[in-house]
């Protein structure tokens, strides 16, 4: 990993919310991204869920820290969807992001556009 290098992180980047039902917890993803003459670079997902500073909030920031990273080491959104899977919270996130990232970076409004989403492996639906 010697040869492998972070972007560099630009101290303002443009954001979109998007707002989404999993397991029945209304969680909240912030989508940061640049805009170069190479595209558009996602940089960031933030995941976060209400009650703030609950146990299930802090771990979904730490797992949102992660993506970011892996993003900003150049990691696909579509790499990181495959590996986070569906059967957690942030892996239905990414994942939901991943297959609606034009929509998403182009500002569309998705609200009450974005099915209920699920981790229960029974209830998983493609």
């Amino acid at each position: 990993m010697d040869n492998v290098a972070r972007m560099e992180v630009p101290n303002r980047m443009r954001s979109n919310t998007v707002r989404m039902d999993i397991d029945d917890r209304r969680v909240v993803a912030i989508v940061d991204y640049t805009i170069s003459s190479g595209g558009v670079t996602p940089m960031a997902i933030w995941v976060k869920i209400k009650p703030n500073e609950s146990t299930l909030d802090r771990e979904l920031r730490a797992s949102g820290k992660a993506v970011s990273l892996l993003l900003q080491y150049g990691c696909s959104l579509k790499e990181i969807a495959e590996t986070f899977t569906k059967d957690s919270i942030i892996g239905a996130a990414v994942v939901y992001i991943h297959k609606h990232i034009e929509s998403i970076l182009s500002g569309e409004d998705l609200e009450g556009k974005v099915p209920r989403l699920s981790t229960d492996p029974y209830k998983i639906k493609e």
